[in-house]
């Protein structure tokens, strides 16, 4: 079990974030501070945590300032905070990651997978990330990057197709590609779909068919994309007819 501190004077953030805590497997939210003051006092002396998300902007004592004095109290340390130049101050203070407001549950799932996926699931942090299913009531499901046959696009969803289910989730392909590690074993060569090298069926001419037989025709701005591809990957033979 993760084990987490929040530390942030505004209340709403401190909902969202204890939202996002109570939805991922193996997390809980042991304490929270809306006043930085009380939480110097208490964390000084308190067990160590894995990881404590603070806010950079808070009065009296900044985050920045604050992490000075707790930082040994925790394992890790992420800064959350609406302002994007602190980016360079909070990684000076030790810090591990940086989320800047408003960020979403993937931004969250994913920072929380690339510090301590190898925790919550027993292998290497690439292997997994995290996704709430819009099927599943929106719990935060993992899913492992092997599984993936394809990611396609859906109304203002998407939907993540793996071996053994279809993952719906709200999120764009735009955020897959920023933020997922796809750029080793997947490709993109329609508008509405990503999809997974491995789960190839076959290619007749510029139509693609996946293992679980979904089927698209490559699109026009892919092409350059595709020939790649094909000259790369298609074994030909060297005989002469």
């Amino acid at each position: 079990m993760i084990k987490c501190i929040a530390i942030d004077d505004q209340y709403s953030s401190l909902a969202g974030l204890q939202k996002y805590i109570e939805d991922t497997p193996n997390m809980r939210l042991v304490q929270q501070f809306t006043d930085p003051v009380t939480a110097l006092r208490e964390l000084a002396s308190s067990e160590t945590v894995d990881v404590i998300f603070m806010d950079v902007e808070m009065p009296q004592i900044s985050g920045l300032e604050l992490a000075k004095a707790i930082r040994f109290r925790t394992r890790k340390l992420i800064f959350t905070t609406s302002h994007e130049q602190y980016a360079f101050d909070a990684f000076e203070a030790a810090g591990d990651a940086y989320l800047l407001k408003p960020y979403s549950y993937a931004k969250f799932a994913t920072t929380i997978t690339r510090l301590f996926g190898h925790e919550m699931m027993g292998g290497t942090n690439e292997e997994y990330f995290l996704v709430k299913n819009k099927e599943e009531e929106h719990r935060a499901v993992m899913v492992k990057y092997e599984d993936i046959i394809a990611f396609e696009s859906f109304h203002n969803y998407i939907k993540l197709h793996t071996v053994t289910k279809v993952i719906i989730a709200y999120l764009s392909l735009k955020d897959v590609r920023e933020q997922l590690s796809i750029k080793k074993g997947f490709i993109q060569l329609h508008r509405g779909y990503i999809v997974a090298i491995d789960k190839i069926l076959y290619i007749d001419g510029t139509r693609i068919t996946m293992n679980n037989h979904i089927s698209f025709t490559v699109g026009d701005i892919y092409h350059h994309e595709f020939k790649s591809f094909i000259s790369e990957k298609l074994i030909i033979s060297s005989r002469k007819k």
